[in-house]
């Protein structure tokens, strides 16, 4: 996963270990593998988001951003 340099964003996501055992073609560069960012704007939307993920049998996961 990466974001574009040319807009000076960061360009470096790390995954989690059991992510990687989920999916251990994210280690080869190679392998073909897409994924779709989504943002809700309501933890309403949200909730729906994830029930129709539910009944498509699709692996939720959270990105959270924030401050420290």
């Amino acid at each position: 996963m990466s974001y574009s340099e040319g807009r000076r964003a960061w360009n470096l996501i790390r995954l989690k270990h059991d992510l990687l055992k989920e999916f251990p073609q994210l280690k080869e560069r190679r392998e073909k593998f897409g994924y779709k960012m989504v943002m809700h704007r309501s933890f309403e939307d949200l909730k729906k988001a994830i029930e129709k993920m539910e009944k498509k049998g699709n692996l939720p996961l959270v990105l959270f951003f924030g401050r420290e």
